[in-house]
């Protein structure tokens, strides 16, 4: 009949095996991305190191223990795991039990911030698994298993390349940022778009000089820090152009731009567009 689409538009293709294998993969990288930036974060608010947390949530689930029964379970060195207890510690999050003076357990106040922090997520999580049946809880769990295990495997593998250096590696680590700190790096970067972004504030997360900092950067990121930036801003405002409508000045604010003029002529040069003639392409 006249106006009627063909059957077949009206039918939702569904998606190949590689298509689904190349979408979970995207997921399990989004979801380890966003756990990295969460961790981060609630580091940050418990004015603790990133690594920290690991000895927290031993201390939190496995009880009270020694600097050397958590460097053993962790795989970290000694004086490492000496050095974050000694702030935990110092930041009353944790305090040797009565009548064991070399065994330390977390304190009421590290409790109540892990549970302020982390509380929500899990409630969250556990109303989106009530949604689930019980045979795909199973597979979930099943995967999430054997996706351990292949982790794991690979844990090991690349400990022992820590241990007996390759000269492969030793030139892939020459001059640059290790992969912890560019991530820190980065994540301080998305975190404050908005704001003024310093070098020196970008260079003490990484535990270096400004100097320093710049030329390892450029050597991990092939790029210059300022550069980078500049490159996260114009990234930024391309997603509220194509998703708002919002005035420019208030897009410019929002990336860090400050003005509407300074967002343009910078827009322009990095992609060829103006704000306005981008915007126009999606709306």
């Amino acid at each position: 009949m006249a106006g009627m689409k063909p059957a077949s538009r009206l039918v939702r293709m569904r998606p190949t095996r590689p298509q689904l294998v190349q979408a979970i993969g995207r997921a399990v990288s989004r979801f380890q991305e966003s756990s990295n930036m969460f961790d981060d974060l609630a580091a940050e608010i418990l004015a603790l190191h990133r690594r920290d947390l690991s000895c927290m949530t031993m201390l939190l689930f496995g009880g009270a223990a020694t600097a050397d029964e958590i460097a053993a379970a962790l795989h970290l060195r000694r004086t490492e795991v000496s050095t974050t207890l000694a702030r935990l510690q110092l930041a009353g999050y944790a305090r040797a039990q009565p009548g064991e003076g070399s065994r330390l357990e977390l304190t009421e106040h590290a409790r109540e911030w892990i549970a302020r922090i982390w509380s929500p997520v899990k409630a969250e999580g556990d109303r989106l698994l009530a949604t689930y049946s019980m045979g795909q809880l199973e597979m979930f769990a099943t995967f999430l298993g054997q996706a351990c295990e292949v982790q794991d495997k690979q844990i090991a593998q690349l400990r022992k390349w820590l241990d007996v250096p390759s000269s492969a590696r030793r030139a892939h680590l020459r001059g640059g940022l290790s992969p912890a700190a560019l991530r820190r790096v980065q994540l301080f970067v998305e975190a404050n778009l908005a704001r003024p972004i310093h070098l020196h504030d970008l260079a003490a997360r990484a535990s270096l000089s400004p100097y320093h900092f710049a030329r390892a950067f450029k050597t991990s990121a092939g790029m210059t820090p300022r550069a980078y930036v500049e490159h996260r801003r114009i990234e930024q405002a391309k997603r509220l152009l194509e998703a708002s409508k919002q005035p420019l000045a208030d897009v410019a604010m929002e990336v860090g731009f400050g003005t509407q003029s300074r967002l343009t002529a910078t827009f322009r040069r990095k992609t060829g567009f103006t704000p306005g003639e981008y915007r126009r392409g999606y709306f």
